[in-house]
């Protein structure tokens, strides 16, 4: 399993409402919940207890051995999934609100799978958003040039070139938001 939640703002607060979140997942799995009904009652909780103007954006997936998986996405940008027999990029998103908005909100599961050499892209917004010196933002077309080009030789080449490229699009400007990715490939 494998989850990359981002917390609606700074400081305290939002520390606070990341180890509420991080709790009752763990609970929840932890009991043998499907990942549907996890996030149904992570939802509920939220709108319970967080602040009004308190959310969090959630990708989350599941992976058997063999590559057959499940994944939700909580209002979080779209995951991509880069196949290695094709060169193509898949975008694994869904219309499901961010979680602690809405108490009705009902979140599903969706289907993939991971084939040999197919890598699994996950990431925070902070890493689209990165800014340089002139104020501009890294972006979906440069993230998705990246998988393009690196993904063919393996995640440990395109973790290595995310680094590199934001660091070298960055040039060490402080950034607001935290640069967050997952790289999973099925190697066998």
């Amino acid at each position: 399993m494998g989850v990359l939640a981002d917390v609606s703002g700074k400081g305290i607060s939002a520390a606070l409402l990341s180890s509420m979140v991080l709790g009752a997942l763990s609970m929840e799995f932890h009991s043998g919940t499907q990942p549907q009904e996890v996030l149904n009652r992570v939802n509920r909780l939220l709108c319970e207890k967080s602040l009004p103007y308190q959310f969090v954006t959630l990708f989350l997936f599941l992976l058997d051995p063999h590559g057959t998986g499940q994944f939700i996405s909580a209002g979080h940008n779209p995951a991509y999934l880069f196949r290695s027999a094709t060169g193509k990029i898949e975008e694994l998103a869904s219309g499901s609100f961010f979680l602690g908005m809405f108490d009705s909100a009902s979140y599903e599961s969706r289907a993939f799978r991971l084939d040999r050499g197919d890598i699994l892209v996950v990431y925070s917004d902070g890493l689209t958003d990165a800014q340089n010196q002139r104020e501009e933002m890294f972006g979906k077309k440069r993230l998705l040039q990246l998988i393009r080009q690196e993904a063919p030789s393996g995640s440990y080449a395109l973790e290595r070139k995310f680094l590199q490229a934001i660091e070298e699009f960055t040039q060490g400007m402080p950034q607001t938001d935290d640069i967050t990715f997952v790289v999973v490939e099925k190697c066998q």
